[in-house]
Formats: structure tokens, sequence, C-alpha cells
């Protein structure tokens, strides 16, 4: 499975290299007039480098498909700012390996979720049970699906079951998401509402 790059010979897009909306000068590297690898340009002076992917009918045809092979890139979201560290470098290699494998990329993220439980219950142990025990300790439902469907997904791709998330890559790219919710929950909000209550006099909050 290779991404289809929704920019592949687009006059305006945001360049990898400079983070800029950028006009693109395109170029191409044929074979007996078939094209094996596109250049685009960035005013910045950086390169892109594409191969083409799909049928083409002229030698720069606008419906021709392609995919980016330099710089690397990733369409998955980025980690949530409150991420542990440990487990940002983890989810960044999911993201770097998603547009080439998707079932590994879920694989990486469930072992996101099972960090995290260790995060929050400060201990280490078997992620069904460490789940469960955030959910005797609270954990809202919507954070318990997200936490199991991440699980879920990420045991198939090792153990390959009805899903194949090479075939679905839709289905890999929301477990990011999902992971990222529940940072902003498990993470994020306590440190908001804790700085919130920091805030109130000492001597008259209750104890928690």
């Amino acid at each position: 499975m290779s991404y289809i790059a929704p920019e592949f010979y687009k006059d305006l897009f945001t360049c990898p290299h400079c983070s800029a909306l950028s006009h693109m000068g395109w170029n191409a590297m044929c074979v007996n007039q078939a094209p094996l690898i596109y250049t685009s340009r960035c005013t910045c002076g950086e390169f892109a480098f594409w191969v083409p992917t799909g049928e083409y009918s002229t030698l720069f045809s606008r419906h021709q498909q392609g995919k980016i092979i330099y710089p690397l890139m990733s369409v998955a979201p980025a980690a949530e700012a409150d991420m542990p560290p440990d487990i940002q470098v983890d989810y960044e290699e999911a993201r770097q390996v998603f547009n080439h494998s998707p079932r590994a990329a879920a694989a990486l993220l469930r072992l996101c979720v099972q960090k995290l439980c260790h995060e929050l219950l400060g201990k280490k142990g078997d992620i069904h049970k460490q789940i469960g025990e955030l959910v005797e300790k609270g954990l809202p439902s919507r954070v318990l699906k997200a936490f199991d469907t991440i699980r879920i997904f990420g045991n198939e791709s090792v153990h390959p079951g009805t899903v194949n998330l090479n075939d679905t890559p839709d289905v890999a790219l929301a477990l990011f998401s999902l992971l990222n919710m529940a940072v902003r929950y498990c993470i994020t909000e306590e440190k908001e509402l804790e700085a919130i209550r920091a805030l109130t006099p000492e001597a008259k909050r209750r104890d928690l």
C-alpha cells in the first residue's frame, strides 16, 4: 500500500520543507517517454521527488496519481503536546511508517496505549487488566472505547484477522486521532483542571 498524495502535480500546495503554501514548478525524468520520477520545486528552492502510481496519457497528465518519496512525509496527525516523551517516540515512528504500512503503525499505536496505561497507573502490567483498572478508577466510556479500539486493531496487525489495515488505511489513520483524544482527556485536561484548582484557597479545598 502506498499513500496517494493529493498534492501530486498541483501548482500550489504546502511545501514539505518550509511548510509554506507555495507555487511549485514541476519536471520529469523519463525513459522512452515514460516518466520514472517527477520533481517539484518550491519557491524556497527545495525539491521533492515523486513517483507515478497511475495511468498516464501524456507526459504531464493532470489526472495521473503519484506518491512522494522525498522528503519523508506523514499524513497522520502530530502528537499532542502533553503526550509523554517515551510515548511520543513510538507515536512518531508510527507516523513515519504509516504511509508504507498502516499495519505496522497500528501495532506501534497499541504499544503507545500500553505505555499510556503504565503512565496513568504508575506501574506496568497486562494491557487488558490495566484498561480494566482505569475503568474502575473512573475512565469515561469514550476513552475506554478509544483505548480498546487501538488495542484491537493493533493486535490484529500483529496477528492478521478479518481486517487488513493495508487495504483500509483510513481506519489506521483514525487510530492516531483516538490516541490523541485519550491523551487530551487523561493528561491535558487534568493538568488544566489542576492549574485552575491551584488558584482556589488551599484551606477551602476538599481532599479528592
